[in-house]
């Protein structure tokens, strides 16, 4: 192969990569993409990086006297995501909001569980102690990101919120409403980014929190950082054409 056409092919590649990357962005710094989309005013919501390594920002207010309005934004990976609010830091107990995307260019479906235990049947859909306002809530998908808008009539919502995002084509079925085990979980608070927690299995107790901290589980597996397979490839093709 020459040089003009190793080069060609590298520069394709970055620039594809570039692409990916750019379609799941979502930052702080930028307006909300979809808020045309979403039946709430979302001008006024701060923002915060509440999952680092799972790319999720939460926007959020309160909107009314007892009116809280959030967007959860997440990359769009053929899985659900969800927001939990506990009222100790545990899974069982809590209550969670899970939007989706169904398969084959279907509706977004966004729908409240009640996480009552650890097995899928503990965890019912259409349940659930948050009292969401009607219409709400909604899941938008643009730009390979989801956007999971819904608003909580509340004083103040719960103090820890619980975060979670399923396997890969492993969505809710129509007949049940099941939740698979997530692939990976954390929990954090309006004011602070949430920290990994990984998978509750191990040395603690299923969905209990270890001392001093709090721990949650939805999909009643973990993960760490990834590399992804584009970032490998472009590696190992720079380091061929340019050293070998």
């Amino acid at each position: 192969m020459d040089d003009d056409s190793s080069f060609f092919i590298i520069i394709l590649l970055l620039s594809s990569f570039t692409f990916s990357a750019n379609s799941q962005s979502d930052s702080c710094a930028s307006q909300l993409s979809v808020g045309d989309l979403i039946p709430f005013s979302t001008s006024s919501l701060a923002c915060v990086p509440a999952w680092t390594s799972e790319r999720f920002f939460l926007r959020y207010a309160k909107t009314g006297p007892s009116l809280w309005s959030f967007v959860l934004s997440a990359p769009d990976g053929g899985a659900y995501v969800a927001i939990g609010f506990s009222p100790d830091g545990r899974m069982v107990g809590s209550s969670a909001v899970v939007g989706w995307m169904a398969g084959d260019g279907g509706a977004g479906m966004a729908v409240q569980y009640f996480l009552g235990g650890y097995s899928p049947d503990q965890c019912p859909a259409e349940e659930g102690n948050l009292t969401l306002v009607r219409g709400s809530p909604v899941v938008v998908s643009r730009s390979s990101r989801l956007y999971l808008a819904f608003q909580l009539n509340a004083s103040r919502p719960e103090g820890v919120l619980v975060y979670a995002v399923g396997p890969e084509n492993a969505l809710p079925s129509a007949a049940d409403g099941y939740l698979a085990t997530h692939r990976s979980m954390a929990s954090g608070s309006l004011n602070a980014p949430a920290a990994d927690n990984g998978s509750e299995h191990g040395s603690r107790a299923r969905g209990e929190a270890p001392s001093g901290g709090s721990g949650a589980s939805v999909g009643c597996g973990s993960s760490g950082g990834r590399t992804s397979a584009g970032a490998i490839a472009i590696a190992m093709l720079l380091h061929h054409f340019l050293c070998c």
